[in-house]
């Protein structure tokens, strides 16, 4: 797996973190040790081109700073000739390489991802001075491409606040870099940027993290406020003296006692994040349809996605777990513990291997309906190699 740490190197995931993340651009050039030749080409956009139908704005044209109409889609061709900027959104959708990567970052950061992919012909701006409104990462596909980094002016701008919103800073920028194929930029939320592509056309990939904010931990809390009636009521007039101020103090005061006496909301909110992941590639026909599970009987090989967050916890009468994946929740009674620690542990094993973890279970009665069923649920799959 090829998380966060592994894609930086030589620079430390440490430092990264302490120095760099959400507060200040950094340039990681290649130096000949990294490249994503794997994960998209121009063969690539080819085939994306010829044989996927797109609609507008998940295909769109950008040229000289302003987004083209959804009708110059139809030429987009003559617009790239021209100097135009080809944006596909959500790329990690389409190419299974990119959503490995995605999947990874996810792993990493904890955070939903997406990846965009831009296409820009030489010395062309496709895009004026802007920021983001999450975390960017930019790996150099192809080509290569001059950036301009400067300074924050609003800091952490939330997804409604756009740079459309504010003039961008003056002066010069921070970090100036020109990205060559297997090179990264960081760019943090709020900072702005643009780029212009030198004397070949470019590719790069766009990793866009949306981290939570403070502000998402509140719209979370008053989810789970709606369940109480008192929340709910209706407020008293404001025009009938101070009964409207009285009703809020009180609420502010229940507020306090809520929060307070409930030491387990933070991990609940970290609990309701991790639920809202989902595998990138979460099906594996025809086994999920209950067939050829076992092609190769108890030596059938058997992998489980090295991605998967799992959170484990004890039955209350201490006769199984209870089984935490992306937003799927499982009950396992009556296994052992050694199972359940070797099962969600390791990426790959065989039918031998849970017989070995299983010793006093039947591997028709017990053990075959057991991995069935994890099967089914898409939380360990089978690995297709193994199919004689």
């Amino acid at each position: 797996m090829q998380t966060l740490t592994d894609l930086i190197r030589p620079y430390q995931i440490d430092t990264f973190l302490e120095k760099n993340w959400t507060k200040e651009a950094i340039f990681l050039p290649t130096d000949g040790e990294r490249s994503f030749n794997n994960l998209f080409s121009w063969d690539k956009l080819t085939d994306l081109i010829n044989y996927h139908e797109f609609e507008f704005p998940s295909l769109r044209l950008s040229k000289n700073g302003k987004i083209l109409d959804e009708s110059e889609n139809q030429n987009f061709l003559k617009h790239c000739q021209e100097g135009a900027t080809l944006v596909i959104d959500r790329i990690h959708k389409l190419v299974p390489e990119i959503a490995t990567l995605a999947s990874q970052f996810r792993h990493s950061l904890g955070y939903r991802v997406n990846v965009n992919l831009y296409c820009s012909l030489p010395e062309q701006q496709g895009f004026g001075c802007h920021y983001d409104t999450h975390e960017v990462f930019l790996l150099q596909i192809d080509g290569q491409k001059e950036w301009r980094t400067f300074n924050d002016t609003f800091k952490y701008p939330l997804p409604n606040q756009k740079s459309d919103l504010f003039s961008p800073p003056n002066g010069q920028p921070y970090l100036s870099c020109v990205l060559k194929p297997g090179d990264i930029l960081y760019i943090p939320r709020g900072h702005w940027h643009y780029a212009v592509a030198l004397d070949q056309p470019s590719l790069h990939l766009t990793v866009g993290v949306h981290c939570k904010t403070g502000i998402d931990f509140l719209e979370w809390l008053t989810s789970e406020l709606c369940h109480k009636e008192e929340w709910r009521r209706s407020m008293p007039l404001i025009t009938h003296g101070t009964s409207a101020s009285e009703h809020l103090d009180n609420l502010i005061q229940k507020f306090i006692k809520y929060i307070t006496d409930n030491d387990e909301i933070p991990a609940e909110y970290i609990d309701s994040i991790i639920s809202l992941e989902k595998p990138i590639a979460g099906f594996s026909l025809p086994y999920q349809l209950g067939f050829n599970i076992f092609p190769n009987g108890r030596d059938t090989k058997f992998t489980r996605p090295n991605e998967q967050r799992v959170r484990i916890s004890d039955l209350s009468n201490d006769n199984g777990y209870k089984i935490k994946i992306w937003n799927k929740e499982i009950i396992l009674r009556g296994v052992t513990t050694t199972l359940v620690n070797n099962l969600f542990s390791k990426e790959s094993f065989n039918g031998n291997d849970v017989i070995s973890w299983l010793p006093d279970f039947d591997w028709e009665i017990d053990i075959v309906p057991l991995l069935s069923r994890l099967v089914l649920e898409g939380i360990i799959f089978v690995d297709p190699n193994t199919d004689s």
